[in-house]
């Protein structure tokens, strides 16, 4: 039953019937009682009349109700309100039967309700039904105004009011509510009004039920205290967003600002606060607006910008070093130049490639390669100012932009700079690996007014270094350009050379120290090029290398030199060994190098047919792979010697790593040893070092009779020098076999092999 009621503190006091009768008036003594009760009652019908009159300007009907005699007493305004006659009964059921259901089902129930409370002032809300059957919101009023002895009520008065408009527009607002309440609970976030007042203070008069979801608040505890959130809200935020709210005021624009808050349960989350501000008329500013939970969005956010991130440093940045990689290079030189072009000064770009790397890489493995790389970078980064660029652009190239030089001296200190610190041995793991490094600058805008222009002549100007013998710094020069071009040719002409057949294998003595007797020989490889002109070794093994030609180069000179061993040792009825130089990149993991120990046994020669000659970048970079290699060779009776002895500050330390055979002199002690006494310490020292180890000495560049009984008096054990004649073709070769021994012969001087 929809009926609200409230009493008054009273309950349960009898209250005297405010009607006065005439039995219970008493008059002034003396007074005719006819006219005292005339006048009474005259009094009394104004009073009523007044009180009725009263009752009806509010827009209420009065009812009385005889309990006992079950009548009620009806007011106009009271069937007004229903549209009842004048003529309406005056009997309770009249009324409790337009009662509407759903308030009441019993009109009995109803009236015990309204007289079986014990107090004095009951209000509630029901329907009665109008004459022309509608139903009317009432508001009921009633006291018991007269008991009997036993305190049963015997009389009420009371009103009735229409509330139907008032009930209507409450219903309306009530789902006006509803309507707000359930959207609300839809909108992912708090809406609120806040209102700041003139003197700054913030208040809420109303947040939505999802602030317990945004801020771990009830709205209660918002709009009864807004300063709870400031708790919630992070601390390094706070300032920011009441700078941001102040300004938003003073400008009276939408507000809209990203901000976090640490909850007790979900700890720190993201939220977004739009508004958009009201200038009130007293001064006031009210805000309206939501605050959402962007805590999602902004982990996806930073997942997508950590991922862009990435992406961008993989399209810049070298993945092993963390340098700019060739795109970013190319656009910082874009801009150096410019900005140089703008400055009107110059600047620098140095092409840097280091010396021997693929010897380390191939001998000590990639993983040794990447650190090396690494380690340089780091090297190369510390000679430079903050402004300058360093980026690695493929394999082991590096470039450097050297922005706002004023004077080349500062190119010359810092490419040197550079020279110095990667000349430095580098640790990688338990090995230690030496390389070098070529440099070549080209200085803008002398050198190139476009950025391909200046890079590849700084290109050019590296393979100058290199080709001066690495380890330096060479300025771009104009002649440069067609050194480039004849490397290209070079390269392209060695290609075909193995197929044109213009490959040849020299031969040079190797004669016994104390007989003088040819013993053994030196294969030399040489180039009869095109045009006719015989090219040594040091003008186009370098270029093998480079382009790998030297594997299957290495592989036809060992071809020849066992073919022509095994024709001599036939010729002469006993083995005749032939050394053979043995490159360091053939040294290679995945080197493409044949199996020479089954090549000799297919051909049924002794495996010291042929010796092995290593160089000092073998031992530099000295690998469990490459000492397995030797090893393996030299279980199979193949000799090694080390070529060019002395001249590495490194070979010593590997003596005793190494079942080696020979040693050879480098000829530029043998050709000073006897006017220069360090030489000559360093040679002697050398042949007893030697021997003691149990080794064998070859000493290299003999061209005079006093070099040759000089070494024969300190027991050097073979030598090898024009003297005793130079590399020819193995025609020549043979028919020096065939004849006397050449100790007799006179030196011949023709250019040095290599």
């Amino acid at each position: 039953m929809s009926i609200a009621t409230r009493q008054d503190g009273n309950k349960g006091a009898p209250s005297r019937d405010r009607r006065a009768t005439h039995d219970s008036c008493v008059g002034p003594a003396g007074a005719d009682p006819g006219a005292e009760y005339a006048r009474l009652t005259h009094e009394l019908r104004i009073s009523e009349e007044r009180l009725e009159f009263a009752l009806e300007s509010t827009g209420e009907g009065v009812w009385d109700w005889n309990i006992a005699a079950d009548t009620v007493f009806y007011s106009a305004r009271f069937r007004a309100i229903l549209g009842l006659p004048d003529d309406a009964r005056d009997d309770t059921g009249y009324w409790w039967s337009r009662i509407h259901p759903g308030d009441v089902a019993d009109p009995a129930k109803f009236a015990h309700y309204l007289l079986g409370l014990e107090r004095r002032l009951f209000v509630c809300e029901h329907r009665l039904r109008h004459a022309d059957g509608h139903w009317v919101w009432v508001e009921t009023r009633g006291n018991i105004v007269a008991r009997d002895a036993d305190g049963k009520p015997q009389r009420m008065v009371g009103t009735i009011t229409d509330i139907t408009a008032t009930r209507l527009l409450r219903e309306e607002l009530e789902t006006s509510h509803q309507l707000l309440a359930k959207l609300t609970s839809q909108v992912p976030g708090a809406l609120f009004e806040f209102v700041m007042q003139p003197d700054g203070q913030l208040v809420c008069t109303y947040i939505s039920a999802m602030s317990e979801e945004m801020f771990e608040h009830t709205p209660k505890e918002i709009e009864d205290d807004i300063n709870c959130l400031n708790s919630r809200i992070y601390q390094p935020d706070r300032a920011r967003l009441r700078q941001s709210l102040r300004l938003a005021a003073d400008s009276m624009q939408a507000w809209q600002i990203d901000y976090r808050v640490m909850l007790p349960r979900k700890g720190l989350c993201w939220r977004e606060l739009c508004a958009r501000p009201t200038r009130n008329g007293d001064g006031a500013i009210t805000w309206h607006g939501f605050t959402t939970d962007i805590s999602d969005r902004k982990r996806n956010e930073h997942t997508i910008r950590q991922f862009n991130e990435k992406l961008e440093r993989r399209a810049h940045y070298d993945a092993l070093t963390g340098l700019p990689n060739r795109v970013l290079f190319r656009d910082r030189l874009e801009q150096e130049m410019k900005h140089a072009q703008g400055a009107a000064h110059a600047m620098a770009l140095l092409f840097i490639d280091l010396d021997r790397f693929k010897e380390v890489n191939d001998l000590l493995g990639h993983d040794a390669g990447d650190q090396l790389l690494t380690g340089a970078a780091r090297r190369i980064e510390r000679c430079l100012r903050p402004g300058d660029t360093v980026a690695r652009l493929a394999g082991d190239e590096f470039t450097v932009i050297l922005a706002d030089m004023a004077e080349t001296s500062h190119i010359e200190q810092t490419a040197q700079a550079i020279l110095d610190v990667l000349r430095q041995p580098f640790q990688l793991g338990i090995e230690q690996a030496y390389v070098s490094a070529s440099i070549g600058v080209a200085v803008y805008p002398g050198d190139g007014s476009e950025p391909e222009e200046l890079m590849r002549h700084a290109d050019h100007a590296m393979y100058r270094s290199k080709g001066r013998g690495r380890n330096q710094l060479t300025f771009f020069e104009a002649g440069m350009q067609e050194a480039a071009m004849r490397r290209l040719t070079l390269s392209s002409e060695l290609r075909r050379a193995q197929e044109a057949k213009q490959l040849e294998l020299h031969f040079q003595p190797i004669v016994d120290g104390a007989s003088g007797a040819v013993c053994k020989a030196e294969a030399l490889l040489r180039w009869r090029r095109p045009n006719g002109t015989l090219a040594l070794p040091a003008d186009f093994v370098w270029i093998a290398e480079e382009t790998g030609l030297i594997h299957e180069i290495g592989n036809w000179v060992f071809r020849e030199a066992a073919r022509w061993s095994q024709r001599w040792s036939g010729m002469l009825g006993k083995p005749f060994q032939v050394s053979i130089n043995k490159s360091p990149v053939q040294f290679q993991p995945h080197a493409r190098s044949m199996n020479w120990i089954s090549y000799l046994d297919q051909c049924d020669m002794p495996h010291n047919s042929i010796a092995v000659e290593i160089t000092e970048g073998v031992l530099l970079n000295l690998t469990d792979d490459v000492h397995e290699r030797l090893d393996e060779l030299q279980r199979a009776g193949m000799e090694v010697s080390i070529d060019d002895f002395g001249t590495g500050y490194s070979s010593m330390n590997y003596l005793k790593r190494l079942d080696i055979d020979y040693l050879k002199i480098d000829r530029s002690f043998v050709s000073e040893m006897l006017h220069d006494h360090t030489s000559r310490t360093i040679t002697e020292t050398i042949i007893v070092m030697a021997h003691k180890l149990g080794l064998k000495v070859i000493a290299e560049g003999v061209e005079s009779a006093e070099q040759r009984d000089w070494l024969a008096a300190q027991h050097c054990d073979y030598l090898q020098g024009f003297l005793f004649g130079p590399a020819v073709p193995p025609e020549d070769f043979e028919q020096l076999l065939a004849g006397k021994p050449l100790l007799d012969a006179p030196p011949h001087r023709l250019q040095s092999p290599s």
